[in-house]
């Protein structure tokens, strides 16, 4: 893993830490390319995405989109004065997204329903993931302490995104993409939808044949949390064979959030 030092500093989200774990924003070019490396061994050594040459020869996950984001990372201190990044989450305010013209997310689904229904700030999330050696209770608490935090900062009113379920088959999935379907679709006012030539039903079993525990013990941990924020899931399913997953869209109203953020870790200083 690639050492950063020394890490940012988060004082105006608050600097949520636990033992030797600490929330920072990226704010060098170095902390942005640590995280670009640990998105390269989650997403292509471990779930088999497929990179292109350059990302190859150069061991980060990276695209334009990098350039506009905002980058909260979990770092390690390591007692010398460096640090290393065991998780990151990829956030792009509307303000932000005005610099390259489009949210990263567009490329699958039309969001035009939450853009027009949201009127100040929304939030894009993705590109979350951790260190394997890392993939415990502490680094997600402090990674949904952070998103917390920065909502709350910069009040937006809602966040979306793509999650991901590994492999390409969604009939793999079929149980969790229908319990999904039939249980948390999102409102008609403010449903993402995926794009005509992309789209993949996921009703692919009738309501009363799901078994519900054993759907949403099938989730992957990142949609669990979201619907445990009351969260929505667009229409449609993405194939990404870059990335080697099945992509549903999220869409969470951060009311519930921001309310939770403070009732535990107290509200933000201006």
């Amino acid at each position: 893993m690639l050492a950063i030092k020394p890490p940012s500093s988060l004082h105006d989200l608050g600097r949520p830490v636990a033992g030797n774990l600490e929330v920072i924003i990226a704010s060098k070019p170095e902390e942005i390319e640590a995280a670009q490396r640990l998105r390269y061994r989650v997403f292509c050594e471990e779930m088999g995405a497929k990179p292109s040459k350059e990302i190859e020869l150069s061991k980060r996950d990276m695209d334009a989109f990098d350039d506009v984001c905002d980058h909260l990372l979990v770092v390690e201190h390591q007692g010398d004065g460096e640090a290393i990044v065991v998780g990151t989450y990829r956030l792009l305010r509307r303000a932000a997204m005005a610099k390259i013209g489009r949210f990263y997310s567009e490329s699958e689904y039309d969001i035009s329903a939450v853009a027009t229904y949201f009127k100040g700030e929304i939030l894009e999330v993705g590109r979350s993931c951790v260190d394997p050696k890392f993939r415990n209770r502490a680094v997600m608490q402090l990674l949904w302490r952070g998103i917390g935090a920065y909502v709350a900062r910069f009040d937006c009113a809602v966040m979306f995104g793509c999650a991901s379920f590994h492999g390409t088959d969604p009939m793999v999935h079929a149980q969790a993409l229908s319990y999904l379907f039939h249980y948390h679709t999102a409102p008609k006012e403010l449903c993402p939808v995926a794009l005509p030539e992309r789209f993949v039903n996921m009703n692919l079993m009738p309501k009363e044949e799901i078994n519900v525990k054993e759907a949403f013990s099938a989730l992957p941990a990142l949609i669990k949390g979201y619907l445990r924020l009351s969260g929505y899931i667009g229409l449609g399913a993405v194939i990404d064979p870059d990335y080697n997953t099945t992509d549903v869209s999220i869409v969470v109203k951060t009311d519930l959030v921001t309310e939770k953020y403070a009732q535990r870790y107290g509200t933000l200083a201006d």
